[in-house]
């Protein structure tokens, strides 16, 4: 049977170094098992997107979509997994996230001689809710930081894959804020 998306096995490299640093991180910072396994989970989601969007350009639906309820509802049952919450409420930090996310990444869609697909701003909503507010505006920043220096260092015009590089920042952004 042959997979409509296929993936190198050179590709399998971010969904390994997403477990081990997340895992490694959240164990170093003394977070319960419960809240290590779901945070790696979720981390290694957004790798293996990164890795379908760098390898196919297209970021499925079911993988953006389908996850955000269940971001919601382990939000409910680990309410203390997102780092940097600003309120006690389960809800609110990835409520936010996701709306701001989301926004912000709407409204640059809709921008004139912008490359940025809509794909792209449903994986900015979902990391959004899995990081939660206020650590989803550094997630973001920093993705595009890191996609901003990639493309002027290698001086490449063309349109490449953002997710990826909100993929990095998010994995960094997560693993700073466990050590704060």
């Amino acid at each position: 049977m042959i997979s409509r998306f296929s993936v190198s096995t050179t590709s399998i490299l971010p969904v390994l170094i997403s477990i081990l640093a997340c895992s490694l991180s959240s164990w170093s910072s003394g977070k319960p098992p419960s809240e290590i396994i779901t945070l790696t989970a979720f981390c290694t989601l957004l790798a293996f997107i990164s890795v379908l969007d760098h390898s196919n350009h297209k970021i499925p639906n079911k993988l953006t979509l389908v996850p955000l309820p269940v971001v919601f509802f382990i939000s409910f049952l680990l309410p203390n997994i997102h780092e940097l919450s600003v309120t006690e409420s389960w809800w609110v930090t990835p409520l936010i996230g996701a709306l701001l996310a989301g926004t912000i990444f709407s409204a640059a869609y809709f921008l004139p001689n912008t490359n940025l697909g809509g794909g792209d701003v449903k994986l900015a909503t979902l990391i959004g809710s899995i990081s939660g507010f206020p650590l989803c505006l550094a997630s973001l920043l920093v993705g595009l930081l890191i996609f901003a220096v990639n493309q002027a260092l290698t001086g490449n015009k063309k349109s490449a894959p953002l997710a990826p590089y909100l993929y990095y920042g998010t994995l960094l952004s997560i693993i700073a804020a466990q050590q704060i």
